[in-house]
């Protein structure tokens, strides 16, 4: 029944792969494959964090074996590169999603408790759409509910090993140093609930946890090439320093009023009820509290920092889907919770947010067998994928630059001067000798006539416009240059391979 389970949940996470096509935040390439390209094939970007040492290398490491499978068995092509790190969050997933099933079964009053919390969970349209990701809180969010199946939440009556949960709590940890406030949470009830918890410490926590950090402090030594310590980096900067309002600020109560409303939607009512009127444990419902009045605290807030949490919430309905009163209710809450998170995942997934993937596609079916796009990108920064998505495709990728300024002058970033004056931001870099150049349609209409009179004047060979009866107003050029105009005006998208015309050849 477990192995069907999971082959089930396998293939569902396998699908999510291919249904999930759109961009959501610049971590998920940049923290991750992209760093990993770098290491396994000399080129890629690495964004100020990597510079500061405030990521470890754990994460980018695990995808560089990826693509390193993939070179050695000659399969690293621009579509494996893309979709093998993808799949190999996914599929981690499923273990994960098995794992939070056990855990349902443990603590729920009946096995179609445990059920109802497990689709709860499994219907989640934020969890479907994080799973396939290569960001670093989808895998803290599956190594958390693998670790939690080690976890004794039955206290003294639990017999199995608690060494696990440790060991892959506290890698968790340095992957992403805010999974210790789940952990922090977890560690002290099992320590007061213990009935020796200072041989807990000694015999169990201190030998699990000691390596973990001196192999931490090892490897962020030899990748950054000094003795360091990401772990410490990212919560000095972070929580500390209070770095992260450099991303954006938000009110305390943002969480509460938008953030979780947002990712668990009709998941919330049920999650709710359960967790006022259901007798199990209250630990997940503290752990859950605990994490979000900790991040309310702190300046910078996203949608993807409740990932992890999300599951914790589950647990608790299955309770208000089990109750003997208010059935037909219960079914209408039910069905319309599984409709709306299917319509918002396939959504999500395959229309909101493709334009990033969408044009660097099409940059990608512009080349010639063997040529290479040497790309500007005249966008907030971070808004297409770098090399990792392009490999062999990309000479050379220019973006804007938009590292924060850590020296407290309060200096404007490049995506800040350009947009105050992209004119002068033209004028002052070019001439701009780029296949290709990336930027949103209303910022072309401004542009457009800068780009093509001036940084690409050498391509308007004796050019006016007439009026064509069949056509309607039209740049007519004459010269042997004409293929060229033409090749060039089709690749930056001013006009389409069918709407131009070349004759007298």
């Amino acid at each position: 029944m477990t192995f069907v389970l999971w082959a089930f949940l396998a293939t569902f996470r396998i699908v999510s792969v291919q249904l999930v096509q759109s961009w959501f935040v610049p971590d998920e390439v940049y923290q991750s494959s992209e760093v990993a390209h770098h290491l396994v094939y000399g080129h890629g970007h690495l964004s100020w964090e990597w510079h500061h040492a405030l990521r470890s290398f754990i994460h980018p490491g695990l995808i560089s074996l990826v693509f390193k499978l993939l070179q050695f068995f000659g399969l690293d092509s621009q579509v494996t590169l893309v979709n093998a790190p993808r799949l190999f969050h996914a599929i981690l997933f499923s273990f994960a999603d098995i794992s939070f099933y056990s855990i349902c079964k443990r603590l729920s009053l009946s096995s179609r408790e445990a059920w109802f919390s497990f689709l709860t969970y499994l219907s989640s349209w934020f969890i479907f759409y994080c799973a396939p990701r290569t960001l670093s809180n989808s895998l803290e969010t599956a190594l958390t509910l693998i670790a939690l199946n080690w976890y004794p939440f039955e206290g003294n009556r639990y017999r199995g090993s608690v060494y696990p949960y440790m060991l892959i709590g506290s890698i968790t940890i340095i992957i992403r140093p805010t999974a210790a406030l789940i952990w922090l949470v977890l560690g002290i009830n099992h320590l007061f609930k213990s009935s020796n918890p200072f041989g807990l410490i000694c015999v169990v926590v201190l030998p699990t946890v000691i390596p973990v950090l001196t192999g931490s402090f090892l490897l962020d030594s030899v990748s950054y090439a000094h003795p360091t310590f990401s772990l410490w980096n990212f919560l000095s900067f972070n929580v500390l320093e209070g770095g992260s309002a450099h991303f954006g600020v938000h009110p305390w109560h943002w969480y509460f009023t938008q953030g979780l409303t947002s990712v668990l939607t009709i998941q919330l009512l049920p999650a709710i009820m359960g967790v006022i009127n259901s007798s199990i444990t209250r630990l997940p419902f503290y752990v859950f509290l605990f994490y979000v009045v900790f991040h309310s605290l702190l300046p910078h807030k996203e949608q993807r920092f409740l990932l992890p949490i999300i599951p914790f919430l589950c647990i608790y309905a299955g309770h208000f889907f089990t109750l003997r009163s208010y059935r037909h209710l219960r079914a209408f809450v039910f069905w319309f919770m599984i409709s709306v998170n299917v319509l918002v995942a396939l959504y999500t997934g395959l229309r909101h947010q493709i334009g990033p993937y969408s044009a660097s596609e099409s940059v990608m079916r512009t080349l010639k067998p063997g040529e290479r796009s040497n790309l500007l990108a005249l966008m907030p920064c971070y808004s297409i994928p770098g090399y990792s998505f392009f490999h062999d495709y990309a000479e050379h990728i220019r973006q804007l630059d938009c590292s924060p300024d850590l020296n407290g002058l309060n200096q404007a970033d490049e995506g800040d001067i350009f947009y105050s004056d992209p004119v002068m931001w033209l004028d002052k870099n070019g001439p701009l000798n780029y296949s290709h150049i990336l930027l949103y349609e209303k910022l072309y209409e401004v542009l457009k006539d800068v780009l093509v009179r001036s940084h690409y004047s050498e391509y308007s060979c004796n050019g006016t416009v007439v009026n064509n009866p069949e056509y309607g107003e039209v740049m007519q050029f004459t010269g042997d240059q004409r293929q060229q105009i033409k090749d060039f005006l089709v690749k930056v998208g001013i006009v389409k391979e069918d709407n131009c015309k070349v004759h007298g050849f």
